[in-house]
């Protein structure tokens, strides 16, 4: 790590630091994170390639496969360091795949008379709008 600062700036990108999370428990190819964040190929490739610079990940070449991985042997010991604090704050607490703490419950509006209302799957209170009445289908478009 030569400057810690430049290694924390680096750190502070939100994108960067899911990437890195990706790869802190296990090696991953790019298809794997790309499919596992929801992110583009290219956006995966520049972050893991940032993170090599930083010496935060190492990657190895198996064939024609290049699997990433966090440097856990990094020979710095602040590196080691700094990727043992960021895997226990990614710890599965908090919000889903996120860290942190967890979110406030969202509040709930009161469902009108008018409105149709339904609990889907998850418990969660889906809230349609009334259907017009039969005589408006010639102002609808």
């Amino acid at each position: 790590m030569a400057d810690p600062q430049d290694t924390l700036r680096l750190l502070g990108d939100p994108t960067r630091m899911r990437v890195l999370r990706a790869i802190l428990t296990a090696r991953k190819n790019v298809s794997q994170i790309v499919s596992e964040l929801g992110l583009s190929q290219p956006q995966v490739s520049y972050h893991l390639r940032v993170l090599r610079e930083a010496r935060l990940a190492t990657e190895e070449r198996d064939g024609r496969w290049v699997w990433y991985e966090a440097n856990r042997d990094a020979p710095d010991p602040r590196v080691r360091e700094l990727l043992d604090l960021v895997a226990g704050w990614s710890g599965g607490q908090g919000r889903a795949g996120r860290g942190g703490a967890p979110r406030a419950p969202r509040r709930v509006r009161p469902v009108k008379a008018t409105e149709a209302a339904e609990v889907d799957e998850g418990g969660a209170v889906v809230v349609r709008p009334p259907r017009p009445a039969p005589d408006m289908d010639d102002f609808l478009l």
